[in-house]
């Protein structure tokens, strides 16, 4: 994210400006796209594709056999309702969604006209012979826009069980049904499948390239982007796109605080100059399972709040599988969960005991008398850049009291949420006291809660 200035007149700068200028224009800065992303908080990365159908997905030993991967009718929703899918995202407090346009077997869910090589039509997925009837990128696309959220695709470049490709090289020889290409002859098929995904669907929110993408589809890749999708964030996007956004290094959904705006890998660092915010993707149900499994069960809602206050509460993004059901919805158990979620996070989070905001090192907030509280909040204007690296909280019991310490942290970013352990107590103010910071602080809001139901 760059300023150009044009120099029109030669001024005198004195060396001390001139030095806090160029502190300043050092800090790192999100692109809108980024500010908007850390700003949702929550997203839904749903997971619908011929893996629903397939138990692991596609495989040597299904291809052909038992369930007959190598079908494009083994895609055959009996019963899809997106706006089913949606109810459950709004519940939840998901502001986009990404939908799992092709995944790891290479069905894909949008209408195609790319040919293979031997010049037949790709013919694994929606809309082809034989296969699922319905456009399902492009009715999940009008389906979100219609409801007011933003949307995107998943598309996982480097393995393709139709094309045989796996980890971006080709496997070895291919079992009947397989498509038959040469690595340079699968990159154009992605390039050409991206081309009409990123120009037929409208405008992303979000994109996403699991298992990142290599370096003979990296030009291609970055030319589609700026041209077709200049204002998506990017999930593993780093070096494709100028709003990458970096997976945590987890797919837990807890992860080790402190988590920075800035840095390519995992927590982040202070210090680098790549801004690309933190994605936390983690599942619904147990076991990692991001495809409907539902012999595994699913996380009960004082683990959700434990991830709610690990990746939202910590700087980090949300990323929250929902993992379609064979008839293509949210389970009844699942939606249930979802809203129990959503409905404790407004419950918990939704209206202050007081809350104030301002620019400088210190910020004093008064709360109403006979206030009992046990959490608060902390949120940086981040279209300044993250400047707070080390801070403190100090409360006054009663008005006039002394100022005791009650928490301290490094990063703030979007937003730090602390609570404290030992429960609510009687607190009369609260004071901000930042300790070290790369520029003025930029406080946003600093919120104190009373104690929620369940955690």
């Amino acid at each position: 994210h760059t300023h150009t200035h044009t120099q029109r007149m030669k001024i005198a700068v004195s060396p001390l400006l001139a030095l806090l200028c160029a502190a300043h224009a050092a800090i790192p800065l999100p692109t809108a796209s980024q500010l908007a992303y850390h700003e949702q908080e929550i997203m839904a990365l749903i997971h619908f594709n011929e893996a629903t159908f397939v138990s692991g997905g596609c495989n040597a030993a299904n291809w052909n056999k038992g369930s007959n991967s190598s079908s494009p009718s083994t895609f055959a929703p009996s019963a899809l309702n997106i706006s089913n899918w949606i109810e459950s995202f709004k519940n939840v407090g998901a502001r986009h969604g990404v939908l799992t346009a092709k995944h790891g077997c290479g069905f894909l869910l949008f209408q195609t006209s790319v040919k293979l090589p031997n010049g037949q039509v790709y013919p694994h997925g929606v809309l082809q012979p034989g296969a699922y009837q319905r456009d399902v990128a492009r009715e999940f696309a009008q389906e979100m826009q219609a409801a007011g959220l933003g949307h995107g695709y998943y598309y996982s470049l480097g393995s393709n069980f139709f094309l045989n490709v796996d980890a971006f090289k080709i496997r070895g020889s291919p079992l009947p049904g397989q498509g038959i290409v040469t690595l340079d002859q699968y990159n154009d098929i992605v390039t050409q499948h991206l081309t009409e995904l990123w120009t037929n669907y409208g405008t992303m929110t979000e994109l996403w390239f699991d298992g990142g993408y290599s370096d003979a589809l990296k030009t291609n890749l970055t030319g589609l982007l700026q041209k077709l999708q200049p204002n998506a964030v990017g999930f593993n996007g780093y070096g494709l796109m100028p709003s990458p956004v970096r997976w945590i290094g987890t797919e837990g959904g807890t992860p080790a605080y402190p988590i920075w705006s800035t840095g390519t890998a995992n927590g982040g660092d202070p210090d680098s100059a790549v801004w690309a915010p933190a994605g936390v993707d983690t599942t619904l149900q147990n076991a990692d399972k991001w495809f409907y499994t539902p012999a595994v069960g699913m996380r009960s809602l004082a683990e959700l709040i434990k991830v709610y206050h690990a990746s939202v509460g910590q700087n980090g993004v949300l990323e929250l599988d929902f993992a379609i059901t064979p008839e293509g919805i949210v389970a009844p158990n699942q939606a249930a969960r979802y809203k129990e979620f959503g409905d404790w996070i407004r419950s918990c989070y939704g209206k202050a005991v007081a809350s104030g905001s301002g620019a400088g090192n210190q910020l004093l907030v008064t709360l109403p008398p006979g206030s009992k509280v046990d959490r608060l909040h902390i949120r940086e204007n981040q279209a300044f850049g993250q400047r707070v690296r080390q801070y403190s909280v100090l409360y006054q019991s009663s008005a006039g009291a002394a100022w005791q310490p009650w928490f301290s942290g490094s990063s703030i970013g979007n937003k730090h949420i602390q609570v404290d352990p030992s429960g609510p107590k009687a607190v009369a103010a609260v004071m901000l006291n930042v300790t070290a910071a790369v520029d003025i602080p930029q406080i946003l809001e600093l919120a104190v809660f009373a104690q929620c139901p369940s955690g």
